[in-house]
């Protein structure tokens, strides 16, 4: 089979239109990514309603999508996706976390972070077995590994002895849509929207230990206490382990009115909001990427996060780096961009240098790439076996 031949690509879609954050932002970025630059192959997703999915990105005319039955997880991963692919093969399957067993053909696995590893308390007691009984063995069989930053890369290699030759490191990028708009207009629409009057800090993200809103709420406090700030905190997500602490903190500030939950927001809101907002801050613990971060520096808004896990290398020198365990070093972070000007246009200044270095069209070249890698390795062309 020769190199540039047509390749038929298979995709576990199961994450799309379920409303699970991260895995499902990378994916539909990575298909928008490959239908702009892929004319040569054949994509197909797989789905639990094809329709549905179909219908969420008429955009994707090379794209197909098939039904997996039965609709649980088990099942589906157990038996209806090895038993599709051996009815209707693909070149190459590409998932992520999970290769499902007696799959076919070869695959490459998508591996953010490996949090359930370094950070075990951030899960619970049943996704942490899970994942940790699941993902070595994913990591076993694949063909090739993707991940985002070279940390990970670094602990699979330390973690499960892999060979580093089967990783690829291939960064994210802010969906296109994240970009500067009108910030007046962003304000009215997110007053009317959100009901938020005013100038706002923002976060976004889901409310769990791993991410450590916690000391953002406390570090909130602490700036209004000490200066005559009078924004707002406005916390974008939904509750998902552990949250509890979270509603604590809100509930013991003396500023609880004006910290605002606005729930899971659509995708098309989020450029809203980063735009409305005065500073975005990310106050996570430990991250595979960080795609806030950039989707904010994307949209010109200053940018705080932490000097922890990947953030220094994805942020650079445009954003600034706090202490993720001390809400004082949020509150002076917060006080300092919010009260100087000039801090604040020279952070939006180097946040869109820094957004312009990342591309799902790079993403996505680079994706198709390794499929290539692996075809051809497992026609006997070259490449590396499995470690």
């Amino acid at each position: 089979m020769g190199q540039n031949r047509s390749l038929r690509i298979g995709l576990d879609g199961d994450v799309l239109g379920r409303r699970r954050t991260g895995d499902e932002s990378y994916l539909v970025s990575l298909m928008r990514g490959l239908h702009g630059i892929d004319n040569d192959n054949e994509y197909v997703v797989y789905v639990r309603d094809a329709e549905a999915v179909a219908n969420l990105f008429p955009e994707l005319s090379r794209f197909g999508f098939e039904n997996v039955r039965p609709r649980s997880i088990w099942l589906r991963y157990a038996m209806g996706l090895p038993w599709l692919l051996r009815r209707r093969p693909v070149d190459l399957l590409h998932v992520q976390y999970f290769i499902p067993p007696m799959t076919p053909c070869p695959t490459v696995l998508t591996i953010h972070d490996l949090s359930f590893v370094v950070h075990p308390e951030f899960f619970s007691r049943r996704d942490r077995l899970l994942l940790q009984r699941l993902v070595p063995r994913s990591i076993k069989r694949a063909d090739r590994i993707i991940t985002d930053m070279d940390v990970t890369k670094q602990d699979m290699v330390r973690i499960y002895d892999v060979d580093p030759e089967r990783i690829e490191v291939i960064p994210l990028a802010a969906d296109p849509r994240y970009g500067p708009l009108d910030r007046g207009r962003c304000r009215e629409s997110v007053a009317k929207s959100f009901g938020i009057d005013g100038p706002f800090v923002l976060y976004v993200g889901t409310f769990q230990p791993r991410k450590n809103v916690e000391p953002l709420i406390r570090g909130y406090t602490l700036m209004r206490e000490g200066s005559d700030l009078s924004h707002k905190l406005v916390l974008v997500g939904k509750p998902k382990h552990q949250y509890e602490s979270v509603f604590e903190a809100i509930e013991t500030s003396p500023f609880r009115d004006d910290i605002i939950l606005t729930g899971f927001v659509e995708d098309d809101d989020l450029p809203v909001l980063y735009n409305a907002a005065d500073v975005f801050v990310f106050p996570t613990l430990f991250e595979g990427f960080g795609l806030p971060v950039v989707e904010a520096m994307a949209c010109g808004t200053p940018v705080i996060t932490t000097n922890v896990s990947c953030l220094p290398d994805v942020s650079g020198e445009a954003a600034m780096l706090v202490d993720p365990n001390d809400p004082e070093a949020f509150a002076t972070a917060m006080t300092n961009v919010l009260s100087d000007e000039a801090v604040a246009r020279q952070m939006t200044e180097r946040g869109f240098a820094r957004a312009a270095g990342y591309s799902w069209e790079r993403t996505a070249r680079e994706t198709v790439a390794v499929y290539r890698k692996v075809i051809n390795a497992s026609n006997g062309a070259s490449g590396f076996g499995k470690g």
